[in-house]
């Protein structure tokens, strides 16, 4: 019996062999295939990141450039989102505030998870 396998599973005329072949190529392509569709989803990932953060760098009204690559010294820098002349009292009850908030959010969570 054990013969009987050995020559069917070497032999040409059952085309096993071939089958085998074939699906070890089938697979193959698949991994091809799977590894360069995760590779360019990759790819247009970061260049959609790219874009979205030089439209959120550049002034309104204008489009970034497209053409050639940006030198750092020509990039307008973000405006900081408080100025630094600001009381740091002030700064101490947002912060306050803020956290306030948080801690409500986080307990109507909790009670709409029970």
């Amino acid at each position: 019996m054990m013969d009987y396998i050995v020559h069917n599973l070497f032999s040409t005329e059952a085309g096993v062999v071939w089958l085998v072949l074939k699906w070890i190529l089938v697979v193959a392509a698949a991994g091809f295939v799977g590894q360069f569709g995760k590779a360019f989803a990759t790819y247009l990932m970061r260049r959609a990141r790219e874009r979205k953060g030089a439209e959120a760098q550049s002034t309104p009204g204008t489009a970034p450039e497209e053409s050639g690559p940006q030198r750092p010294a020509l990039q307008e820098k973000p405006f900081p989102s408080q100025p630094a002349t600001e009381p740091s009292a002030r700064l101490r009850d947002d912060k306050k505030q803020m956290k306030a908030q948080a801690k409500q959010q986080k307990k109507l969570l909790k009670k709409l998870f029970k």
